[in-house]
């Protein structure tokens, strides 16, 4: 850029003026530094990791949860079954016991060993029948001899009832089909009281 001669001139371009004559260059923008230095970026470097909640953790948690009750609900029904077994069997030999009592106490009050058994077995069956116990094989044996005493001899009539209960139902591993139930009781007679030998 050329100046006039009559233009004012200031700063350094006055002083070049002087030196070269008429001619003034402008001045090129200096590269001075910055006010500011320059901001340096550190790279960041991500590494991917799986997320905690995704679909695998769920898919490992339902797997896990599975497994878990594959080994826990046999466990569990074998548990049960076990209880079934045990209450079933305290259950029927309560009913064998008290219809084998029934029984004696019943023949001890008839006038012969004849009626004596009869009057036994026919009370155990229907206390058996009552309660709803259910036997693969059921026997009675009832010993009424004491009946045929004459009247004043001490006795006692005496019963017998085994029950076969059935477990097979129950499916559980390690027990029997069935289990052997036996009670019995014996009956004292009345001395004062007449039987009669039929």
């Amino acid at each position: 850029m050329r100046l006039s001669p009559d233009a004012p001139i200031h700063g350094c371009c006055a002083t070049l003026w002087r030196h070269a004559g008429s001619s003034c260059v402008a001045p090129q923008t200096s590269s001075l530094p910055s006010r500011h230095p320059p901001t340096h970026r550190t790279p960041t470097v991500s590494l991917a990791t799986p997320a905690i909640g995704g679909s695998g953790l769920r898919h490992t948690s339902r797997g896990s949860i599975s497994i878990e009750a594959v080994l826990i609900i046999p466990a569990f029904l074998l548990f049960l079954a076990l209880i079934a077994a045990i209450g079933r069997t305290a259950a029927v030999r309560a009913d064998v016991h008290a219809s084998v009592v029934e029984g004696a106490r019943i023949a001890s009050m008839q006038t012969g060993s004849v009626q004596g058994q009869t009057a036994a077995e026919d009370a155990i069956r229907a206390h058996l029948a009552q309660e709803g116990v259910t036997c693969l094989r059921l026997d009675i044996s009832i010993n009424s001899q004491a009946l045929d005493l004459p009247p004043g001899q001490p006795g006692s009539v005496s019963a017998t009832v085994t029950c076969v209960v059935p477990l097979a139902d129950l499916a559980v591993p390690g027990l029997p089909g069935d289990v052997t139930i036996t009670e019995s009781f014996d009956s004292a007679l009345d001395t004062y009281t007449i039987h009669t030998s039929r």
